[in-house]
């Protein structure tokens, strides 16, 4: 099997931009865009993999790094949710999204994801916030 880094990816980015509750809090073209991205916004980065070969298996294992960021909500000027507070909703709706999951391959072989290594900081100001974790996953195919 190769090229799982882009395969889960690939399987990944779909689960999140289909996840209505999440769309609602961050737009679908705000997750792992192309370009600047308009906050609140969703990337995946820095992907870690180890392939996994043996007599019956050929698959992998790895990571991604999914991030959030947020500010503060306003309406009409007032603040009507802190950055901390929307930012740890954002990734709540990505822990429902992605937590303990399946997810099917193009050749139909399934990848199990989990997240570990779960944050949320304070990104610079106190008027934005970046939550993060850590995307196990692996596949193994016979």
């Amino acid at each position: 099997m190769k090229g799982l880094q882009r395969l889960v990816r690939r399987a990944i980015l779909p689960r999140l931009k289909a996840d209505l509750a999440l769309t609602a809090l961050v737009p679908v073209a705000s997750i792992n865009p192309a370009g600047a991205p308009t906050w609140p916004f969703i990337v995946l980065r820095a992907p870690v993999t180890q392939r996994l070969k043996a007599a019956c298996v050929n698959g992998g294992q790895g990571s991604w790094d999914i991030h959030a960021f947020a500010g503060q909500r306003l309406v009409a000027g007032t603040v009507v949710e802190t950055a901390e507070d929307h930012a740890g909703r954002i990734g709540a709706a990505i822990e429902m999204a992605l937590a303990d999951n399946w997810l099917a391959l193009p050749d139909g072989a399934k990848v199990r994801i989990r997240l570990s290594d779960i944050r949320l900081l304070q990104d610079g100001d106190p008027d934005h916030y970046h939550w993060f974790a850590q995307i196990n996953w692996r596949v193994l195919s016979t």
